[in-house]
């Protein structure tokens, strides 16, 4: 402890010393952690994107249609017919996966209802653990007005939610949801029209897709058709839905290999990782070396520090101890902040075999060259 108590007594004696050295070592945690979390990120979506669409030939919509266009084309006269006609069209020529997110409104709370088809739910294996899933007429959205809505909730919501919780919509058509089942833990789905990110579903709202007008804007709801998500083996059809859409005056659509999209994702983080990694090894040789230099100024300017508590009863590898303590500090700063933003176990271990690795680094030059010298040498330069 009280080698602990000198170490933060100088660190305060001298923040303008300190301060550019733990600051740089501070970021270098957390830029280290940065770049693990990215790669687990991506490493996942591409595993569960391979494994969802191993025997399937998926694709996402994409709409290269400008916001301005896309509001004024859901807005105009006949747009729910013209959408209906679309989607229908859509549905006809290939397999179509529909998830879109809405929000509701309850006891004041504005909650984002996440609502899909059977194909959807099916391809990314989601299940339950409790309860009942929908049933063929609710995945179907035959359920009338006034009808209650079967709801699902993801595992974290289970204890506020529970099953056989009911809720009104306090907006739009004042639809009555009940809760009729739990999800498993780690259900997830992936968006990759959108983002590379696995999406959890532990803490999600799940009802089945009801085109209503008055609940979700029914086929012209902005969504419906920017997130679809289409089965086919020959792209060829994917061109005629385009040219529909194009015909009907809707959206300019084009379509991308869920298999093509994880190459796209993976060059993308290549650069990423470079551009990351340069800017880690910049601030790395910065941190080292300034590291470095301060440790062995450090020993040469506390010669009479030393002299005395070696004098005292005090141990060379007690005085070197002071200068761990000195760049442990900053390493475990940047793991409280490593743990604050990224909250992954997988983060934290990162870092602290990193933290390992830049404190060997740092510390084996001016440790050697303090444990090398002798005593005399100490007091001679001292007196």
């Amino acid at each position: 402890m009280a080698n602990i108590k000198y170490a933060l007594r100088e660190v305060r004696k001298h923040p303008g010393k300190y301060f550019p050295i733990y600051a740089q070592i501070i970021v270098s945690v957390i830029l280290v952690a940065f770049i693990a979390v990215n790669f687990q990120q991506v490493h996942e979506f591409s595993a569960k994107m391979s494994a969802c669409t191993e025997h399937r030939n998926m694709y996402a919509v994409i709409d290269r249609s400008d916001v301005v266009t896309i509001m004024n084309t859901l807005n105009m006269d006949g747009a729910e017919e013209k959408c209906k006609e679309l989607y229908d069209y859509t549905n006809e020529c290939v397999d179509v996966y529909v998830h879109m997110i809405n929000m509701v409104r309850w006891n004041g709370m504005d909650i984002e209802v996440l609502q899909m088809n059977q194909n959807f739910y099916d391809l990314y294996q989601i299940d339950i653990q409790q309860g009942r899933t929908f049933n063929s007429a609710e995945w179907e959205g035959q359920i009338e007005d006034g009808q209650e809505i079967p709801v699902l909730v993801g595992k974290k919501l289970a204890k506020v939610y529970p099953i056989g919780t009911t809720f009104v919509n306090e907006a739009l058509d004042k639809s009555t949801f009940k809760v009729v089942g739990i999800l498993n833990d780690q259900a997830f789905y992936l968006n990759p029209s959108v983002n590379s990110k696995t999406i959890s579903l532990d803490s999600t709202f799940i009802i089945p897709w009801i085109p209503r007008d008055a609940l979700n804007n029914g086929y012209r709801n902005v969504n419906l058709f920017h997130v679809l998500q289409l089965e086919t083996d020959n792209p060829e059809v994917l061109n005629k839905i385009a040219e529909k859409s194009k015909e009907l005056g809707l959206f300019d659509l084009e379509f991308t290999s869920f298999r093509e999209q994880i190459g796209v994702v993976k060059m993308y983080y290549q650069k990423v990782y470079s551009r990351d990694c340069a800017m880690l090894g910049v601030l790395l040789l910065y941190c080292i070396v300034g590291s470095i230099t301060m440790l062995l100024q450090y020993i040469d300017t506390h010669m009479k520090y030393n002299s005395i508590h070696i004098l005292c009863g005090a141990t060379q590898q007690q005085m070197g101890l002071q200068m761990l303590i000195h760049i442990l500090i900053p390493i475990l700063m940047g793991l409280v902040f490593v743990m604050a933003i990224f909250k992954s176990i997988f983060a934290m271990i990162v870092g602290i075999l990193f933290g390992m690795v830049l404190l060997f680094i740092i510390l084996i030059i001016p440790l050697l060259k303090w444990n090398r010298m002798e005593l005399s040498q100490i007091f001679k330069r001292y007196e």
